[in-house]
């Protein structure tokens, strides 16, 4: 089997949005083999109580159902990354071929900010402007607003949605960004303790894996390498937020088609079941 004819499988971030494909295809013809799974929307996170644990039993039986048979390569991004590692020690205790694991620039999640946060956002503004975007600042600054009113609700901010969904329905009618910001939120919230816990004594991947990532999220590598034993590690340049800029695809590409490059050989299913 040829390795670029695995499936992808890929897991985006916290606001439900896909990255463009583009650069994890050796060619164009290749995009009919990746599979862009979706989180649950702000309303089903507060009528069901979304766990860790039940968002990855949905993720896992989604690509059992999808791909019975191929063994995939997971691609997560972001929170998406630790979503993709549970889903893939998942799929190995089950039995379901794991090619590999690509982990893109997936740092801490915590529900609190985090100490660079300001200098973060001030910097990403900054280059919006440098870009001359600017609908993207405002956009970005709308983002901001809503993510600052949803953060003073701190653990009440599942409560509240459930309290108020028809209200908050209407705004997110009006303001997609009001939407998407919350179900970013109450995803990360109502998982960010469970993540917490995959790094207390987390299970080794059998798979081998790849941690493609920026200056940001460095110093999350030795979590990752007591995730995944087999661990390759790729510098990539830019930020969290300019990976898929025009500039850096080139360079994002290049890194997952090296990484990726061997998958193919090893990825048969096996009837272990992890202890």
């Amino acid at each position: 089997m040829k390795p670029r004819s695995l499936p992808l499988v890929v897991l985006p971030g916290a606001s439900g949005h896909a990255p463009d494909c583009a650069p994890f295809c050796a060619d164009p013809s290749e995009r009919d083999r990746v599979l862009v799974l979706r989180y649950p929307d702000w309303r089903t996170h507060v009528d069901t109580g979304l766990t860790g644990e039940a968002l990855v039993d949905t993720l896992t039986a989604e690509i059992m159902e999808r791909l019975p048979q191929a063994p995939a390569v997971l691609l997560g991004v972001s929170i998406g990354g630790h979503f993709a590692y549970a889903t893939a020690l998942r799929l190995e205790s089950l039995g379901h071929g794991v090619a590999g694991l690509c982990i893109l620039d997936s740092g801490a999640i915590t529900a609190a900010r985090s100490a660079q946060w300001k200098a973060r956002l001030v910097s990403h503004a900054a280059d919006l402007l440098r870009r001359g975007r600017p609908g993207a600042l405002a956009l970005h600054a709308r983002q901001l607003a809503w993510r600052g009113l949803f953060r003073l609700a701190g653990d009440g901010l599942p409560a509240l949605a459930r309290d108020y969904a028809m209200p908050l329905r209407r705004i997110g009618g009006i303001d997609p960004a009001f939407a998407e910001e919350l179900s970013m939120r109450l995803l990360i919230r109502m998982t960010a303790t469970w993540l917490q816990g995959l790094g207390a004594a987390p299970p080794c991947l059998r798979a081998p894996a790849a941690l493609l990532r920026t200056r940001a999220t460095v110093s999350n590598d030795d979590l990752w390498r007591r995730r995944c034993p087999d661990l390759r590690i790729i510098d990539l340049p830019g930020n969290h937020e300019t990976l898929f800029e025009a500039e850096n695809a080139a360079a994002v590409r290049a890194a997952f088609l090296a990484a990726t490059a061997e998958w193919g050989q090893a990825a048969k299913p096996t009837n272990e079941n992890r202890s």
